[in-house]
C-alpha cells in the first residue's frame, strides 16, 4: 500500500509543481511514509524504555519516569510501574495515583479510576493543578460514556466542581508559572467562547514545545478541536494529520488521532488511507489494551470495509478468470520444476564424461536459474490472487447470508497455508532446518501438529521468494502490514550472528 502511495506522489510531482503541493497533501504524503515506519518507532520507544530499566540504581524519580514512558504507549505496563510507587513517599505517592487516574480515563476504566480517588487525602501544591485537570476529565469522560441519564446527571454535576476548582488553582498559581497561566487563559477563552482568542494563546503553548514530540500532538489535536468549532474542514484535518505524525515519531499506541484522520478519508473518498489509518489504529488500541479506543476504531474500520466489499464485487468474474490462469500457470510451473530435476540429474552425470560438456552444462544451467525465476514469479502470482480471492469469496459468502463468514475465512486461510507450505516445501526441502539453523537455539521454531510451517516461516519463504514488503507479504498472508513487521524484528532480534545481515542469508538458502 505504501508503494502505492509513493507512486501516486510520483505522479503528482510529475503533472504539477512542487509549489502547487498543499501542505495538507505534503502531511498527508508524510503520514504515509511515518505509519509505514510505524513499528520501527515503536522500536525506539521500547529501547528508550529499556535503557531507563538498566539505569541502576533504580530511583523513585527514574520509577515515575519508566511509569510515564508507558503512560501512552502500553496501559498494563504503566500500571505495574505506577503501583510500584503507592506506598512511597510524597511527592511519588501522589504521582502514582495521578498516573492511574490518567491512565483509567485513557482505556475507560472510570469506575477503578473513581476508586482511587479515595485513597488520596492530600496532594502536594505541586501536583495540585495537574490532579484537578485529571480528576476533572475522568468524570467527564465517564459522563459521556454513561447511558443512564441520572448518572450521568450526577457527574458532570461532580465534573463541573472541579473544573471550577481547577480554574481557581490556575488563577492562583499562574503569576508564578508561565506554563500554568497559559493553560489558565486557553480555559478561560473557551469558556468565554472566544475562539480567535484561545488560537492566540495555543500558539504561544505550541511554541514552548519542541515540534513532533508528544506535548506537541497533544496541542496539535486541542488546534484541530478549535478549527472544528470554527467549521474549518481543511485546517482542522490538517491539525488532526500533524498530531497523528508526531504521535507515530514518538513511538504513541494511545492516539485519537490517527483514527480521526481515517474518518475524515473515508468521509472523503479516500479509501486506501482510511484503510492504512485505520488498520494502524485498530493496532495500536489492541496493543495499548485500550477498550474504548478498539471499540472505536473496530467499528469505523468495519464500516470501511464495507465500502471495500462493494469495490470487490464489482470484479468477482474477472477474479475467477485470473485463478483459472493461475491455475493453467502452476500446472506449467510444476511440469517445468520436474523438466529442471530431470535435467540437474543428466547434467551431473555429462559432467563426469568430458570437459567438453562441462561447458554446455553451464548454458544450461543459465537457463535453469532463469526458470527459478519464472518458477518464483509465478508462485508470487498465485499466492496473490490465492489470497485476495479467499479475501473476496467471504465478502460473497457474507452477502449471501453465510452464517459464519469469519469461520468460512478462517477455513479458506488453513487450506490456502496448507497448499502454500505443500507446495514452498516441495521445492525447498531443507527449508525449516535451515531457517532454524540460522536461528539462537532457545528460538527456534517448531510448527504446531499437522501443520508444516510456523507464520513466521511462511514469512521468510516470501521473503526467500524476493518479496521484502511488509506490506505485501501481509496481503499475500491476510495479515496486518504492523504485525508482519513484528515478526520481521523479532527474527532478527532471535538470529545468530549479525542481525542487520539475516534476511539476506535467508534469501540466500537453497541458493
Amino acid at each position: 500500500m505504501l508503494r502505492r502511495y509513493f507512486l501516486s506522489a510520483l505522479i503528482l510531482a510529475a503533472s504539477v509543481s512542487v509549489s502547487a503541493l498543499s501542505p495538507l497533501d505534503s502531511l498527508l504524503i508524510t503520514l504515509d511514509n511515518e505509519v509505514g515506519q510505524s513499528a520501527h518507532y515503536r522500536e525506539l520507544h521500547e529501547q528508550r524504555i529499556d535503557s531507563l530499566k538498566s539505569i541502576h540504581p533504580m530511583t523513585k524519580d527514574l520509577q515515575v519516569r519508566i511509569a510515564r514512558e508507558y503512560q501512552y504507549y502500553q496501559s498494563d505496563s504503566a500500571r505495574t510501574w505506577y503501583m510500584r510507587l503507592l506506598n512511597a513517599e510524597e511527592p511519588y505517592r501522589t504521582k502514582a495515583y495521578l498516573g492511574l487516574v490518567q491512565l483509567s480515563s485513557s482505556i475507560g476504566k472510570y469506575g477503578g479510576g473513581m476508586a482511587l480517588l479515595d485513597q488520596v487525602k492530600e496532594v502536594p501544591d505541586s501536583l495540585r493543578v495537574d490532579w484537578l485537570e485529571a480528576v476533572w476529565r475522568l468524570h467527564t469522560e465517564a459522563a459521556a460514556s454513561t447511558e443512564i441519564p441520572m448518572l450521568r446527571e450526577q457527574l458532570t454535576e461532580t465534573a463541573q466542581v472541579y473544573y471550577d476548582s481547577l480554574l481557581h488553582e490556575m488563577k492562583r498559581q499562574a503569576p508564578n508559572d508561565a506554563g500554568i497561566r497559559l493553560r489558565y487563559e486557553f480555559l478561560t477563552a473557551m469558556d468565554e467562547d472566544n475562539i480567535p482568542r484561545a488560537l492566540e494563546i495555543n500558539d504561544s503553548i505550541l511554541s514552548r514545545v519542541k515540534e513532533w514530540s508528544h506535548p506537541y500532538a497533544i496541542e496539535a489535536y486541542s488546534r484541530a478541536d478549535l478549527y472544528d468549532h470554527m467549521n474549518d474542514e481543511r485546517n482542522h484535518l490538517e491539525w488532526l494529520v500533524r498530531s497523528a505524525i508526531a504521535d507515530v515519531r514518538c513511538g504513541i499506541t494511545d492516539n485519537g488521532s490517527s483514527w480521526l484522520v481515517a474518518k475524515e478519508c473515508y468521509e472523503s473518498g479516500d479509501l486506501d488511507r482510511a484503510y492504512s489509518y485505520s488498520d494502524y489504529s485498530l493496532t495500536n488500541a489492541s496493543f495499548f489494551n485500550a477498550p474504548t479506543r478498539f471499540i472505536q476504531t473496530y467499528a469505523l474500520g468495519h464500516e470501511i470495509s464495507n465500502s471495500y466489499e462493494q469495490q470487490l464485487h464489482k470484479s468477482s468474474v474477472r477474479l475467477v478468470t485470473a485463478l483459472v490462469a493461475v491455475a493453467i500457470l502452476l500446472i506449467i510451473m510444476l511440469g517445468g520444476v520436474l523438466f529442471s530435476l530431470r535435467q540437474n540429474r543428466r547434467l551431473h552425470v555429462l559432467n563426469r564424461e568430458t570437459k567438453a560438456m562441462n561447458e554446455e552444462l553451464r548454458a544450461i544451467n543459465r537457463q535453469l536459474k532463469e526458470t527459478d525465476k519464472v518458477k518464483e514469479q509465478y508462485i508470487c502470482r498465485y499466492l496473490e490472487v490465492y489470497s485476495d480471492y479467499i479475501r473476496r469469496l467471504t465478502t460473497m459468502a457474507r452477502k449471501a447470508g453465510e452464517k459464519d463468514p469469519a469461520g468460512f475465512m478462517d477455513r479458506e486461510m488453513d487450506n490456502f497455508y496448507r497448499s502454500f507450505d505443500d507446495t514452498f516445501l516441495s521445492l525447498y526441502g531443507t527449508f525449516v532446518d535451515d531457517l532454524n539453523a540460522l536461528l539462537k537455539p532457545e528460538a527456534r521454531l517448531t510448527p504446531k501438529p499437522g501443520e508444516r510451517m510456523t507464520i513466521e516461516m511462511r514469512i521468510f519463504a516470501l521473503i526467500l521468494l524476493g518479496i521484502t514488503s511488509s506490506a505485501k507479504i501481509a496481503e499475500l498472508l491476510c495479515y496486518s502490514p504492523n504485525t508482519i513487521s513484528n515478526y520481521r524484528v523479532k527474527m532478527k532480534n532471535a538470529a545468530l550472528g549479525d542481525r542487520d545481515t539475516f534476511e539476506q542469508r535467508v534469501q540466500n538458502i537453497g541458493k
